[in-house]
């Protein structure tokens, strides 16, 4: 049952609150430094008057929300001279909940879930659906009821190959009346009913703050997440100790799960160095999953049989389990380092090679790394300070694989920090939104940040006029020719998939990007789709058609597969 989207009746009596000291962590992770002694009942105790910001403030009254509503996301609103070098921030728009985890369906529609609609942990009542055409108001949003018995806060979730359904693993469980304890169940979202069902067949291994892969065959594996908590114990209920899910586990849609007994890992998704929390996991060219640890090792998974593992000669600076990476080419991977430091992982080889990149300008910590329709990298939110608006960074920045810099890029209104979330849409913009829970701030919000590309270059700050891809086939498997058409005999000079995916706590392990070869007559291209399943694994990607002064078309979308 939908609801309609309402705002936050404890928003009205929040106080003021002194933010720039509060350093939290969020939905029970190991915390910044700086704060790890805190229990997580400790932050959201800490949080309980933390401010709740629907979009334009704090505590925005329910009769004002709809006349806050902003136009539709697909208007690209005009901007500042510079707006072909800095892009531009929409105005903040906001939220049925937090929306600590994202997917983009292949309908263009966006799957969000993680808090409750107060802005407090938890997803096991609710999740929402989000529909870029209808705009950014109200009436474009649903708040929906998870029926499930599930609370999928801080799960693992991907986007399934075939059907174009959302795997949804663990997430979280009360034990003795203490959240942040894993749950082993395995949950579908079918974007047909929008709903949400539970499987019969449950992981092997409870998970919290798992990551999830697909494959070259279309299978799932799941890397890491921890099963029990460490709690200190009282009078009333016992101690527990930390556990993780040092073993992966497969998923086949057509025959259920399989346990890769002979892959266990403490070091690369178990308990040591917090490899446990997301791992940064990527499928390979080689057909093995990648794994970099925040510790520097790298890490190569065979997921056929019972498994295996191996642990690779390259090493990389040091990171953390609250930084971004993505892979902006096939087997090549921008990763986001401690300090601000950042290397491009090449795996394309036997071994992988790790070249230093342009430092970014500050230390991200809890940033996201976003692939746009031109194969740059946006790196957008994050603190220097950890969960802190101390050190919050507004300013994006954006990588360039040709040249290694980094350009600093347009301003956001709002902090993105701990469990915010960044994604790039079919129209070439990115949804950016979320953080909090605990605070320093609740975010039940987002904005849509426009990328330059999306400017005409003559500095009058208007959209660019942009080609339309008049149609394309709907699917298409590796090694194909297809014919895609445009609107008139504009020439093109890129073609790219970018896949879709999730994104969650500063990681969006499904996204890559690829540059596909073509050929143009008139108003008709022929396009070469990749070769390989390993470099473009099954399931669906966004199609974009570049001009030549690359201004990318809206997206057409292709799935890839047998």
């Amino acid at each position: 049952m939908s609801h309609p989207f309402h705002s936050n009746p404890t928003a009205h009596r929040v106080g003021l609150f002194l933010l720039a000291s509060a350093t939290l962590a969020g939905c029970g992770g190991s915390a910044p430094q700086d704060d790890s002694a805190l229990t997580e009942e400790d932050r959201w105790d800490a949080a309980v008057s933390a401010p709740i910001d629907h979009g334009a403030g704090p505590g925005v009254a329910p009769e004002r929300r709809m006349a806050l509503s902003q136009p539709k996301a697909e208007s690209i609103p005009s901007g500042p001279p510079d707006a072909h070098l800095k892009g531009v921030f929409g105005a903040p728009f906001n939220w049925p909940i937090i929306p600590i985890h994202v997917v983009l369906l292949p309908d263009g529609r966006v799957l969000a879930y993680g808090s409750k609609p107060s802005g407090y942990q938890g997803a096991l009542q609710n999740y929402s659906v989000w529909d870029p055409a209808l705009g950014t108001g109200d009436d474009a949003k649903q708040l929906l009821d998870n029926t499930t018995g599930t609370d999928i806060f801080c799960g693992g979730q991907v986007l399934l190959p075939a059907s174009g359904n959302v795997l949804l693993v663990g997430g979280d469980r009360f034990v003795n009346e203490q959240r942040n304890y894993a749950n082993d169940d395995v949950n579908v979202f079918t974007p047909a009913d929008d709903r949400i069902t539970r499987k019969s067949q449950s992981m092997a291994f409870q998970r919290w703050y798992s990551t999830a892969v697909t494959t070259a065959n279309g299978e799932q594996v799941v890397l890491g997440g921890r099963v029990d908590r460490f709690y200190e114990g009282d009078s009333q209920y016992p101690p527990t100790d930390d556990t993780y899910a040092s073993t992966p586990e497969v998923y086949n849609a057509a025959q259920g799960w399989r346990t890769l007994k002979a892959a266990r890992s403490e070091f690369a998704y178990g308990s040591l160095g917090m490899s446990w929390s997301y791992p940064r996991a990527w499928l390979g060219p080689d057909g093995r999953v990648v794994v970099l640890a925040a510790s520097g090792k790298t890490f190569a998974l065979d997921t056929a049989g019972n498994g295996a593992l191996d642990e690779l000669p390259s090493t990389l600076p040091r990171g953390g389990f609250n930084l971004p990476g993505a892979m902006y080419l096939p087997g090549k991977i921008l990763s986001v380092r401690d300090a601000g430091a950042a290397v491009v992982v090449d795996i394309n080889g036997a071994s992988p090679v790790v070249t230093p990149t342009s430092h970014l300008s500050a230390d991200r910590q809890f940033g996201n790394a976003t692939i746009l329709a031109d194969g740059k990298v946006l790196v957008s939110g994050g603190s220097t300070t950890g969960n802190d608006l101390a050190g919050a960074l507004y300013a994006t920045e954006t990588w360039d694989p040709a040249t290694g810099h980094w350009t600093t890029t347009a301003r956001a209104a709002k902090a993105r920090l701990y469990h915010s979330i960044a994604m790039l849409l079919p129209d070439g913009s990115v949804l950016t939104g979320g953080g909090g829970g605990p605070g320093p701030v609740f975010n039940l919000n987002a904005e849509i940040y426009y990328p330059p590309y999306l400017y005409k270059a003559d500095g009058s700050g208007e959209p660019a006029i942009r080609p339309i891809i008049e149609s394309a086939p709907t699917a298409g498997s590796w090694g194909q020719h297809i014919g895609v058409t445009m609107f008139n005999e504009k020439t093109i000079d890129k073609v790219a998939l970018i896949r879709f995916g999730g994104v969650t706590h500063a990681f969006g392990n499904d996204q890559r990007y690829l540059a596909l070869s073509f050929s143009q007559s008139g108003q008709h291209l022929t396009v070469s789709l990749p070769a390989s399943a390993n470099r473009a694994p099954p399931g669906f990607y966004m199609l974009f058609a570049l001009d030549a002064q690359g201004v990318p078309s809206k997206a057409k979308v292709l799935r890839l597969g047998a």
